[in-house]
């Protein structure tokens, strides 16, 4: 069902053990049912199971564990740019109080949500806005980069781990997607993808990719392109 996204030779050899999992999807939705697709009480009840503890607790989890080793691998400071997951953790739901949901838009709600469940870091594409050749691979250097929320691209330094299509880069992997291929109002096609590191199983990335697709059912019905 879930299919592994190439990799470049020398990345293969450097990250042994790696694996990203991803499954493209169309989305027919009905309109209605979308509008009333809310994951304010998702957060409620995964707020209920994280208030009360430290950022030390969370960080000693041992799936986060796992990604901030692989974070390590990739020279990246987990300490200051923690795994996504933990960091929407620390963020929203440790506090007494759940005082901001972090709702963007129903497609990305539903991912958040079921890696936030499964404690596994998800992502998800426009996979319209993405073309043939999708791979993990070393920046050569030059390569422009949008990164999500910036006005402008910017000059990739080379040797940088990057998931790229074809004709760009989609994401300096595992720490800053491109606003190239984010979810808007038009997505109908979607890539979603998770990445398996050292400590954690095939079938733990494949769970969170079925809790991705459990709730996205809430508001569309999915079919594999």
């Amino acid at each position: 069902m879930y299919q592994t996204i190439p990799m470049s030779s020398d990345v293969e050899l450097q990250l042994q053990d790696v694996q990203v999992w991803g499954i493209k999807l169309e989305l027919h939705s009905d309109e209605g049912k979308i509008s009333r697709l809310n994951f304010a009480e998702d957060w409620q009840n995964l707020h209920e199971l994280w208030k009360g503890k430290s950022k030390g607790n969370v960080a000693q989890d041992s799936k986060i564990v796992a990604y901030q080793r692989f974070y390590d691998l990739l020279g990246l400071n987990h300490k200051k740019t923690p795994p996504s997951v933990q960091n929407l953790i620390q963020r929203f739901l440790i506090k007494e109080q759940l005082e901001r949901i972090p709702l963007i838009h129903p497609i990305v709600d539903a991912v958040n949500v079921a890696a936030l469940k499964k404690l596994i870091p998800l992502g998800v594409f426009d996979a319209d806005c993405v073309t043939e050749g999708l791979r993990l691979m070393r920046s050569s250097g030059g390569e422009d980069f949008q990164p999500l929320g910036s006005s402008a691209p910017e000059a990739l330094d080379p040797g940088i781990l990057v998931l790229a299509d074809e004709e760009k880069v989609l994401s300096r992997f595992c720490y800053r997607d491109s606003e190239a291929q984010k979810i808007t109002e038009q997505t109908r096609r979607i890539w979603l993808l998770g990445c398996q590191v050292p400590g954690i199983t095939p079938e733990d990335v494949h769970q969170a990719l079925d809790e991705a697709q459990v709730q996205l059912q809430r508001g569309f019905k999915l079919v594999i392109v």
